[in-house]
């Protein structure tokens, strides 16, 4: 994951990956193809400049000494040079060609490596190579590059040539673990020397005073060795390469210009590390933007209106006789047609309770049948005027069916009056009420980032150096 860690890293310091010139990522470099693949010509075990490089199509290297046909090729490679994701560099070294244009005078570099067994004086990165000619019988050293490695004492050192000749920086003042994560920053005459302690979060540094103008380009680097250097032959610089022993690297990457150890610091973790991404969904949040004013007015009494409440039953009127009258046989009384016969009838007195007068004078007359009890008028005599004949017959009595019905009863709605109620013309106050926004914001927490992998044993220093006389 050291990739994506890496790149996190760079995006967070530098804002891009312009600078990244060279990343090698030996972790899972068994999956890959090794072989250039180059017809009638000697194939090499290819190591690819990675992502998240500026350009991959460039600085890529070969591994020294593994050259042969594509399947020896990477069955060499596999076997021997790249055994638990990391690049074995007691077996061979890394040669990268073709880097004429890299700033060797303004750059950085980082390594994550750890010691195998013991420690022992390697060059990390090696690209010194000292050139002589004579002029008018004066011998004239030259220099390209430079080296930088560890000592046998656990300490970073840093190998260069100038007018002055040959020279070496060591950083005394901090020692290294069995991994290690180191770096080196080189532009403007300033050379840093740091060691990362990520236990401790903290960043052990040492600065030096080179003089960068007099640093040459040359055509190719090693990562494990150098074709000069001052621990290897008889009479020092011999000429003789030498190969670091004993250490494992788990990734390597250099950067154009210096950069400071704070930010190298940061890379670093990348390569170490392992990129975690959090996924977490956007949070809906309502914010004020102003209030809208709202007058309140007093409430009261407005009007009157009338209701119906009910009704009332209320008896009018008073007793009544009621019933059928029909005639009984004659009696014998006889009267002429038109004069009154008046009857005298009483009632049961039973009704006499209920306010009924049980006594009553009826008065009937007498119509001839022939007439068809009509009044037929027909001349200018009383009898003929008011048509009644000058004729007697027999009354009858008539026999009554009495009863009595009740009073009258009428049904009364009742009525009431009711208030209404509602807004006045009188102000009682004002309410302000505020007015929102929804906003998507990303919650605290939401993001990426590195975070350490491996065992953090290795980290740890575990290395015993004796400092006195030995006997």
């Amino acid at each position: 994951m050291s990739e994506k860690g890496l790149d996190f890293s760079l995006q967070e310091t530098l804002g891009s990956n312009k600078n990244l010139l060279v990343f090698y990522n030996f972790s899972g470099m068994s999956g890959r193809h090794l072989g250039n693949e180059l017809d009638d010509s000697l194939n090499y075990a290819v190591i690819e400049n990675c992502e998240p490089a500026v350009d991959t199509g460039v600085y890529s290297g070969v591994l020294v000494g593994a050259g042969g046909t594509i399947p020896t090729v990477t069955a060499l490679a596999r076997s021997t040079f790249l055994l638990d994701d990391t690049l074995n560099l007691s077996g061979s070294n890394v040669k990268v060609t073709g880097t004429n244009s890299l700033p060797y005078n303004d750059c950085s570099v980082a390594f994550d490596f750890e010691f195998k067994d013991t420690v022992d004086n390697s060059v990390l990165f090696g690209s010194l190579e000292k050139t002589s000619q004579t002029i008018n019988g004066q011998v004239i050293t030259g220099a390209k590059g430079f080296n930088f490695g560890v000592t046998d004492r656990g300490q970073l050192f840093y190998q260069g040539f100038d007018q002055g000749g040959d020279f070496i920086k060591t950083s005394s003042s901090f020692e290294l673990s069995k991994r290690n994560v180191i770096s080196f920053s080189l532009g403007s005459n300033q050379l840093s020397v740091c060691r990362f302690d990520y236990l401790n979060n903290e960043i052990q540094k040492e600065d030096f005073t080179v003089n960068t103008s007099s640093i040459a380009n040359n055509e190719e680097f090693y990562i494990g060795g150098s074709n000069q250097y001052f621990r290897k032959g008889a009479a020092g610089c011999s000429g003789e390469f030498g190969t670091a022993s004993g250490i494992n690297v788990h990734s390597f990457c250099l950067l154009s210009g210096y950069v400071a150890p704070s930010v190298m610091f940061s890379l670093g973790s990348g390569l170490v590390g392992d990129y975690f991404t959090s996924i977490q969904p956007l949070v809906e949040q309502r914010r004020i933007t102003g209030y809208n004013q709202i007058i309140k007015y007093q409430t009261g009494i407005t009007g009157y209106d009338y209701e119906n409440t009910g009704s009332i039953n209320i008896q009018t009127g008073r007793y009544m006789e009621t019933g059928n009258i029909f005639a009984d046989d004659p009696t014998g009384s006889n009267v002429k047609e038109g004069d009154r016969y008046f009857i005298y009838r009483t009632f049961d007195s039973a009704l006499s309770a209920s306010g009924v007068k049980n006594f009553v004078k009826e008065q009937v007359g007498y119509l001839h049948p022939q007439s068809g009890y009509q009044y037929l008028p027909t001349g200018d005599g009383a009898f003929d005027t008011l048509g009644l004949q000058n004729i007697e017959g027999a009354v009858s009595d008539f026999i009554e069916q009495k009863g009595i019905s009740g009073a009258g009863t009428i049904s009364v709605k009742l009525f009431g009056s009711r208030f209404q109620v509602g807004s006045l013309d009188k102000i009682s106050g004002v309410i302000q009420e505020p007015l929102y926004e929804t906003i998507e914001s990303t919650p605290k927490g939401h993001g990426s980032g590195v975070k350490m992998g491996g065992l953090s044993s290795t980290f740890k220093k575990n290395y015993i150096y004796y400092l006195g006389e030995r006997i």
